[in-house]
């Protein structure tokens, strides 16, 4: 069964993509930095369910 935590971020960073696609300007800066720190995110879940 997956992590639902790893599965709500993955979603999460689904939603901001789709968002980034749809806007821009500086909000875009602004979502990716929300993305990158998403993926920051997934990355730290990963190493903890594989420890």
């Amino acid at each position: 069964m997956p992590n639902n935590m790893l599965a709500n971020l993955f979603e999460v960073r689904e939603n901001l993509l789709r968002e980034f696609m749809l806007t821009g300007g500086e909000s875009k800066a602004e979502i990716l930095a929300k993305i990158l720190e998403i993926d920051e995110q997934i990355a730290e879940e990963k190493a903890r369910l594989e420890a």
